[in-house]
């Protein structure tokens, strides 16, 4: 899930301290882990599979499977990058490397901040939809503003998302040509065997989700499917926390892990933003480094801090951001041709202690190392 705290929260409605005090007493205590998948491997050979995922996945990822051939570059276009809230990192990046892009193409791109609230993305649309661009491209919620998305495509408007639905793909019962982002099972798997490789097959561990959401659920689901090959680890707990009070809830929850479970033990979660609240607690008990594991996504600059300074997070599973925002450009210049979209949808990378140097980790970003922005410059026919 993106690193979108601002948007996370504007999508939560309702039944805030109320349904987070249920849904905690449910779900932070011992809970039964999900039984093994039907026909479960032996388990050393799920532990030789997940380490061999786990060294691809935090190998240099120079081999390129995006797209090799499209249109070239339609000239002059205006495209508008409404971010979920120009204050989140991954949200900003996108749009700021989209303007980038837009200078070395001769594209003019645009940013009207969403501000982090559902009003504000759909204010954001409104004041787009009235500069008459050729396109918008949000990181915001669809469903929020499906009747701003309505109104543009019935102005001959094309709309690309980055994070906009619950999964990749186009979408044409929303009218989004295309939606970019990373696989949820794919970056859930990661993790997983992430757990698996690392503990030898002997991991005990808790798996912390927000079921309100879609792309939560498939995250964590795979995360449990994945983990419940390991017939000799165990899931301690399934834990159902909602994003909108993660600051409040946390601390009570990994408290409690301690309590009932004791370490050593690894968390997976499906954004890194949980673990801003879960070090503080378990820095203040004492608890050794070693003896907790935090794994998570979406490449926080926290997460970065956090594996670079070994406090705790041992990984996270990074978002491409130029890399997403060049695939943008390029759904769009499809888009404008009237070709289709290209169905691009990159595997799952792992930023860990012994690669945060490497392809950008240095400045807390991804870039993968297949030379994305050659192919799709050539693509375009534009002179490198």
């Amino acid at each position: 899930m993106q690193s979108d705290r601002a948007k996370l929260s504007g999508w939560a409605r309702g039944g805030g301290a109320v349904l987070g005090a249920v849904l905690l007493a449910c779900t932070v205590g011992p809970l039964r882990a999900a039984p093994p998948a039907a026909g479960s491997e032996d388990a050393a050979a799920v532990v030789a599979a997940a380490q061999a995922a786990t060294a691809k996945r935090t190998g240099l990822q120079t081999e390129w499977t995006g797209p090799t051939s499209g249109p070239r570059l339609a000239q002059g276009k205006h495209v508008i990058c409404i971010p979920t809230d120009m204050k989140n990192t991954l949200s900003a990046e996108w749009c700021t490397d989209m303007v980038e892009i837009g200078k070395k193409i001769g594209w003019k791109v645009e940013i009207i901040d969403g501000r982090g609230t559902a009003s504000g993305w759909v204010t954001a649309f409104n004041q787009a939809i009235a500069l008459h661009p050729d396109g918008i491209v949000s990181s915001s919620n669809a469903d929020t503003v499906q009747p701003e998305i309505d109104s543009a495509v019935k102005r001959g408007i094309v709309i690309v998302g980055l994070h906009f639905t619950s999964v990749p793909g186009a979408d044409a019962k929303r009218h989004v040509f295309y939606n970019i982002e990373s696989s949820p099972q794919g970056i859930g798997k990661a993790e997983a065997d992430y757990v698996i490789a690392m503990s030898h097959g002997k991991g005990r561990a808790i798996i912390l989700y927000d079921a309100e959401y879609a792309v939560a659920r498939y995250k964590a689901e795979a995360m449990r499917d994945e983990f419940a090959k390991c017939t000799t680890c165990k899931l301690l707990s399934y834990v159902n926390l909602p994003l909108s009070q993660v600051s409040s809830l946390t601390p009570h929850a990994v408290s409690s892990w301690i309590t009932n479970y004791g370490p050593p033990f690894y968390v997976m979660t499906i954004a890194d933003y949980y673990y801003d609240f879960t070090v503080p607690v378990l820095s203040q008990g004492g608890v050794p480094t070693k003896e907790v594991n935090l794994v998570g996504s979406d490449g926080a600059p926290s997460a970065y801090d956090r594996i670079r300074n070994g406090q705790y997070q041992t990984a996270t599973v990074p978002e491409p951001a130029e890399e997403q925002a060049y695939e943008a450009i390029d759904e769009f210049n499809r888009a404008f041709n009237g070709q289709p979209p290209y169905d691009y949808v990159p595997d799952a990378f792992l930023v860990t202690a012994g690669n945060i140097h490497t392809q950008g980790g240095d400045q807390n970003k991804f870039n993968p190392a297949n030379g994305y922005a050659a192919h799709y410059l050539k693509i375009w026919g534009v002179a490198q």
